[in-house]
C-alpha cells in the first residue's frame, strides 16, 4: 500500500465541510435559527431580520471551495507552468528557425513575473500555515448556526489532519491533487551519536 497523504485527505474533508455550510447558510436564510438559544436568546440578533451570520457562512463557505478546489489562474501561478511553457517554446521555435523577433517578444511578454496579488494567492493556496489560521474562524460560525453544526464538525476534523500533515513536513502542491514533497532535512538530522 501507497503513503497516507494527508493534505489531499484533509482537502477532501475541507470541501465536504464548506459545501455543507453552503448549503447550511442558504437554508438558514429561509429558517434562522442561532444554535444556542436555548441558553440565551441575547444573541439571535446575529441571524434575524439581518442575516449576519448566514451571510458570513456563505461567504467562509465559498473562500473553502475557492481555497480548497482553485482556480487555474492561482495554480498556474504556483507551480510556474505558464512561465516554463512559455520558455519551452520560445525553445522551440528558435530551434525550428523561426522568426527570432515573434519568439522573443512572445516569450518576454508570457515570462514576466506575476503580480503582487496573484503571488499572493499561489502562496495563500500552498500554505498550510494560513489554512490552520482561517479554518477555526469558518468552523466557529458554521457551530454558530444552528444548520452548520456538522460543517463546524468537519472542519476541525479537516484542521487536524493538515495540522497532522503539517508535522509530518507535508506540503502543499500548486496543483490540485498533485503528490507533495517533504520536506528536506540538513544532513546528519537523523543521525544518532553514540
Amino acid at each position: 500500500m501507497g503513503k497516507l497523504i494527508k493534505n489531499h485527505w484533509a482537502r477532501l474533508i475541507i470541501l465536504t465541510a464548506s459545501a455543507y455550510q453552503v448549503l447550511a447558510s442558504i437554508e438558514g436564510f429561509f429558517w434562522p435559527k442561532f444554535f444556542w438559544d436555548f441558553l440565551t436568546t441575547n444573541l439571535d440578533h446575529a441571524v434575524r431580520p439581518i442575516p449576519f451570520l448566514q451571510i458570513a457562512n456563505l461567504l467562509f463557505g465559498l473562500l473553502g471551495l475557492c481555497w480548497e478546489w482553485p482556480l487555474p489562474l492561482f495554480t498556474t501561478v504556483a507551480t510556474g507552468t505558464r512561465y516554463k511553457n512559455a520558455a519551452l517554446q520560445g525553445g522551440q521555435s528558435q530551434a525550428t528557425g523561426g522568426d527570432h523577433r515573434k519568439s522573443e517578444s512572445s516569450a518576454g511578454r508570457s515570462s514576466q513575473k506575476p503580480g503582487p496579488v496573484k503571488r499572493f494567492l499561489a502562496g495563500m493556496h500552498r500554505s498550510i500555515e494560513a489554512r490552520l489560521m482561517i479554518y477555526p474562524l469558518s468552523s466557529l460560525l458554521a457551530l454558530l448556526l444552528y444548520q452548520g453544526t456538522n460543517a463546524g464538525l468537519y472542519y476541525i476534523i479537516g484542521m487536524g489532519v493538515y495540522f497532522w500533515g503539517f508535522t509530518e513536513g507535508e506540503e502543499i502542491m500548486g496543483k490540485p491533487w498533485q503528490l507533495p514533497r517533504a520536506r528536506r532535512r540538513p544532513r546528519g538530522a537523523n543521525r544518532v551519536w553514540a
